[in-house]
């Protein structure tokens, strides 16, 4: 991918050490499902401080990137999962998961090529592509900023080629938001919580089918081994 770096004086290293520190003080006084949330919404926060006001040409309805694999950490999963548990109804709700099933049980285990090929479509896409959990959506999603909506339909088109497709976007956006993730993952765990990673269905899904999962983060165990193979 090439893009746009304009705005580089930003140290990305300072960046880092600065959100971490703050977030694991956070996250060692008070280690509530509040607090975990918290802690996601600050990163974004601190990310978004870097880059706001940046233009990109992402908007509502577009949805090229949203066939590409999306790694969340375990308080992002469980933020979305409490988000959406607060406002579907059951019948929504009930949809949703059965959707999540659905893609846990053949989309996740595909590489991004093949989910390109075949135009796997995030389930939290709505009939319209738009995402229907914009508001608390994860941070690797709020780091990706197209320059061009055309390169992002030529490249993320489902055709077969040898030919290298590019998509300009922003990279300081994309810096500030790995660091982000990167600060939030170090201090989940300097906090003494699980911090891996997990694919956004998947994830989420796993918050929502039980308390187990939830008990396990917030009480600094281990969530069951099998998440990550199912």
């Amino acid at each position: 991918m090439g893009g746009d770096m304009a705005g580089n004086s930003w140290n990305g290293d300072d960046f880092l050490g600065e959100l971490t520190t703050r977030l694991s003080a956070a996250l060692i006084a008070r280690r509530d499902a509040t607090a975990l949330a918290g802690a996601v919404t600050a990163c974004a926060a601190a990310a978004e401080t870097i880059c706001s006001g940046r233009l990109m040409s992402c908007s509502a309805g577009c949805a090229h990137c949203c066939v590409l694999n999306v790694a969340v950490l375990l308080p992002e999963a469980m933020a979305i999962a409490d988000w959406v548990r607060g406002r579907l109804s059951p019948e929504e709700l009930q949809d949703l998961q059965r959707r999540l099933e659905s893609h846990r049980s053949w989309a996740r285990w595909m590489e991004d090529e093949e989910r390109i090929a075949k135009q796997m479509t995030c389930p939290f896409l709505d009939g319209t592509d738009n995402c229907t959990i914009h508001p608390v959506r994860p941070l690797a999603c709020r780091g990706v900023a197209s320059l061009d909506r055309n390169s992002c339909r030529e490249a993320l088109a489902p055709i077969i080629t040898d030919e290298p497709r590019f998509v300009m976007t922003d990279l300081l956006r994309q810096a500030a938001y790995d660091n982000a993730f990167r600060a939030l993952g170090q201090a989940v765990k300097a906090s003494g919580l699980d911090d891996r990673s997990i694919e956004l269905g998947c994830g989420v899904l796993a918050f929502l089918e039980g308390a187990e999962c939830r008990e396990l983060l917030l009480g600094g165990g281990k969530l069951p081994d099998a998440l990550w193979r199912f």
